[in-house]
Parts: structure tokens; C-alpha cells; sequence
């Protein structure tokens, strides 16, 4: 079924005002590295703000007394966001792990959240956070939270980031 030249219209609006978000956060991003002497290098893509990630993942309620652990674990090369320094994208795996408080994830919406990222350009340790600060404010009151991130090995170090609950601030 052919789209209406309406909904064309409606389409074609939406895929230039995505376009120009991805223009003016890729070049605030540049400005911000070449603020702190950082010049990026290779080809540089366009990307998207952390912001245009999906902003909902629904929950379950957890009704079970017992106590368990719940862990969510990509497989390599499953998430993935964008390097902003470079526009290439940053694989890594991605471990979520909690104790339920009074909810669960959905896992049908976690996948969708955690594919979000794929055109997002952020930082590895600044995704990690937001993957935690997202997660914990679905999950309300979990016993505690950890989200750690894994990424491949880039010139030769591997990173790792990990955000647990247990470690913050009261």
C-alpha cells in the first residue's frame, strides 16, 4: 500500500528534523573536544544526542518474596553507540544485574531501549551511566543495581565501566 502524499510530507518532515539534530549535536561535540584540545580524527559521521535514546522500558511487577538476582547480559557485538571522536561505532557487551525491589524489565522493551543507542554519539563511561541512571529510575527500588560495560579493545586497551548502586551516595 503506497503511503499518501500526507503522510510523505509527514515522513520526510520528521527525516530533516532528525538530520538536523544529528548535524547540531555532532558539531557541539566537536566543539566540546576542541575545547579541551581534542581533534578527532578519521571520518567523521553525523550522530545523535544521548536525548533521542528511547526514554521508556516497561516493567513487571515482582510479587515473589525470595530473593534472586537477575542479570540481562548482551552478546558481543550486540550493543553498541557511537564514538564521538571518530563517528565509529563502539561495541561492547552490556551486563545489567539486580535484585528486584517492586519491579522487574520487560525484556521485549529492554531490547528495544538497548538498541536506542546504536546512532546515539556518547562517551563509553557516560553511556554506562546513563544505562544505570535510566535503569534505576524504572526500576524504582531494586536491593541493588549494577550495570557494567565491556567494550571491544581499541588501539590496543579494553575498557571497562561499571556503575553498582551499592557504591553511591547516599
Amino acid at each position: 500500500m503506497a503511503m499518501t502524499e500526507p503522510e510523505r510530507q509527514a515522513w520526510a518532515e520528521k527525516l530533516a528534523a532528525l538530520r538536523e539534530e544529528a548535524l547540531l549535536h555532532t558539531e557541539q561535540a566537536l566543539a566540546y573536544m576542541a575545547r579541551y584540545g581534542i581533534r578527532p580524527e578519521g571520518h567523521i559521521q553525523p550522530f545523535l544526542p544521548p536525548a533521542a535514546r528511547q526514554q521508556h522500558i516497561d516493567r513487571l511487577p515482582y510479587e515473589h518474596a525470595v530473593r534472586q538476582v537477575v542479570v540481562y547480559e548482551t552478546e558481543p557485538g550486540e550493543f553498541s553507540a557511537v564514538c564521538p571522536f571518530s563517528g565509529l561505532p563502539d561495541y561492547g557487551v552490556l551486563r545489567i544485574e539486580y535484585v528486584p525491589g517492586s519491579w522487574i524489565l520487560e525484556l521485549k522493551s529492554l531490547k528495544y531501549y538497548l538498541i536506542s543507542w546504536r546512532h546515539i554519539g556518547v562517551t563509553q563511561e557516560d553511556v554506562t551511566a546513563m544505562v544505570y541512571q535510566d535503569v534505576m529510575r524504572h526500576l524504582e527500588d531494586p536491593e541493588y543495581l549494577k550495570v557494567t560495560t565491556v567494550y571491544n579493545v581499541r588501539g590496543g586497551i579494553r575498557t571497562t565501566c561499571t556503575v553498582d548502586s551499592r557504591e553511591q551516595r547516599r
